[in-house]
């Protein structure tokens, strides 16, 4: 029977091969607009790279991610930022924060009700949440290249992962919001490639795949991999190979809401 299977986290990794998803932070770090004295929640914090930025501005920022490892690195490399280990699912807070910040994370929460809802909490009334996250059709083409080549292989489908990923639409991401009690400001769908750099005995696309994508391949037996990976590359070139480097096909959603004020 098909289920969702665990991601697990290699700060290292991360920090060496996954750069661009840091980088890809920046806009929305604009439309957060942080200000000195203000209290932010960096929501799927990961390694603190962007807390890093957001403390910069003055502001006083709590990074919270699901991963103890991430959260191990993140303390190591900012000793001086305050990080927690937390479920975003299952918030605690009580209107404790200005603003939520958020990239590259929601996607990897399936009870997208509940986060929408835990963060409204969070904010003080009229504060805002700035995020990024992958949108409907993020990574599609990767995704049927993949059950191409679970195809070609004859891999039990009795067997696969189900959707490891939460990519909604904008009006469906939206109208979310909105039953949470946020006021939508902005939101925008924004098709985004990305290059994934080869690695040592890996393509960019199988190394995208180990590093960010564990669910989706976890089932693949170790004996059948090398041949399950060829034909990912070969299903895939055509595709999201150009230029001498693999291109993953990123699509996210960018929006900025407020709290609505107390009536």
């Amino acid at each position: 029977m098909s289920h969702v299977r665990q991601q697990v986290w290699d700060p290292q990794r991360y920090v060496e091969r996954a750069a661009f998803v840091q980088d890809g932070g920046a806009p929305v770090l604009d439309l957060l607009a942080a200000r000195a004295g203000e209290r932010i929640l960096d929501l799927g914090c990961g390694v603190g790279g962007l807390s890093r930025r957001i403390a910069e501005t003055g502001a006083r920022v709590l990074g919270l991610d699901a991963s103890a490892e991430m959260i191990a690195s993140a303390r190591e490399q900012h000793p001086d930022l305050e990080f927690m280990q937390g479920d975003a699912e299952a918030l605690g807070f009580d209107a404790e924060f200005d603003a939520v910040f958020s990239n590259a994370a929601l996607h990897w929460m399936l009870r997208p009700d509940a986060v929408a809802q835990g963060v409204c909490r969070a904010l003080k009334p009229g504060g805002r949440f700035a995020a990024e996250f992958g949108g409907v059709r993020n990574v599609l083409k990767v995704r049927q290249v993949v059950s191409s080549a679970r195809r070609e292989l004859q891999l039990d489908s009795d067997s696969a992962p189900t959707m490891p990923w939460y990519f909604p639409s904008i009006g469906e991401y939206s109208a979310l919001l909105e039953r949470a009690g946020f006021e939508v400001r902005f939101a925008a769908l924004i098709d985004r490639p990305s290059v994934m750099n080869d690695v040592p005995n890996a393509s960019g696309i199988r190394a995208w795949l180990e590093l960010l994508a564990q669910p989706l391949i976890a089932d693949v037996p170790e004996p059948q991999r090398p041949a399950f990976f060829e034909a990912v590359e070969r299903h895939a070139r055509p595709q999201l190979f150009r230029d001498g480097a693999w291109w993953i096909d990123y699509v996210r959603i960018r929006v900025v809401a407020l709290r609505r004020a107390e009536r």
